[in-house]
């Protein structure tokens, strides 16, 4: 019995060292993560331009990396050094362009161990940090439904776009603006995330509802009705495959939600206009990917691993 007792003494004694070492390596470690200085707007606007419409860079993973190199603060980071570090992710693979995992490019970096944890310590307070941002915007308790929605969707959206070409972020942006994150009545009674129209060339079941047009105009309409949310996806893809509209305005040529989203409004898909008949379709879902971080994901379809 004493022989037990002191090996049950001898692992407690060892569980409690390892506890207490993760405790104060984890705390050390958070106290290095510095977020003042910090500018999302800027390092969003960075990756897009440093991506430069080839591809969509990840600007958390960014500037996760600058502030790490900046000895751990988003304090007068240079413009260029941030350049540098965006273009490090981005190479060419069989013709097109692709962007490096996280890892590699610290490891092409030549990051040690504790500078990688860092970076992705950064990455997580990047998150909660952004998180904070949109619920002191919203002011409401709606936020979380907000983002059980987009997880709930997010996994078809890769689907669909490596079925269809159509980059996650612009599934999910316009889901979220035509559906209201899935409270509007056509996709509760119709399962139609995308305010899809019932022509005369569908052949399946249609709900009708009063719809918007232009800035302020009301008219009836018969719209795409749906067993489930995952068809309404999948249709929506294929929607846009069909329609040559959209192939025609370089939808699928395009590689940032940018673009992709400029080519949804010019190739017509919304008659959404300010009230000074300016079209303004492009400008909602691009604000909407920037709210939500949306481009990121785009950033992990375009990975090369």
């Amino acid at each position: 019995m004493k022989k037990i007792f002191k090996i049950i003494l001898l692992v407690i004694s060892i569980v409690l060292i390892m506890i207490t070492f993760l405790f104060f390596y984890n705390f050390g470690i958070n106290k290095s993560i510095n977020m003042n200085n910090l500018d999302m707007k800027h390092y969003m606007d960075m990756a897009d331009k440093i991506g430069d419409k080839k591809v969509q860079l990840d600007w958390k993973q960014i500037a996760a990396i600058a502030a790490v190199q900046n000895k751990n603060s988003f304090n007068s980071i240079d413009d260029k050094v941030t350049t540098k570090i965006g273009k490090t992710f981005i190479i060419t693979y069989r013709g097109e362009y692709k962007i490096l995992p996280l890892k590699s490019v610290m490891e092409k970096l030549n990051f040690d161990n504790n500078q990688k944890r860092k970076v992705h310590k950064y990455i997580e307070k990047l998150g909660k940090y952004q998180l904070e941002m949109l619920k002191e915007e919203k002011e409401d308790k709606n936020l979380s439904h907000e983002l059980k929605f987009i997880n709930k969707i997010k996994e078809d959206a890769i689907k669909n776009y490596n079925t269809y070409g159509v980059l996650p972020s612009i599934t999910i942006a316009q889901a979220i603006l035509e559906s209201d994150f899935g409270r509007s009545e056509l996709s509760v009674k119709g399962n139609n995330l995308f305010g899809i129209k019932a022509d005369a060339n569908y052949k399946g079941d249609y709900i009708s509802f009063k719809t918007q047009e232009f800035h302020n105009t009301i008219i009836n309409a018969n719209f795409r009705k749906y067993k489930s949310i995952d068809e309404s996806i999948k249709d929506h893809g294929e929607f846009l495959v069909v329609n040559s509209r959209y192939k025609e305005n370089g939808l699928f040529e395009a590689k940032t939600y940018i673009t992709q989203a400029q080519a949804l409004e010019n190739a017509g898909y919304s008659t959404a206009e300010n009230e000074f008949g300016e079209k303004i379709y492009a400008d909602i879902l691009i604000e909407l990917i920037r709210e939500y971080s949306l481009q990121n994901i785009d950033s992990i379809v375009q990975t090369k691993e």
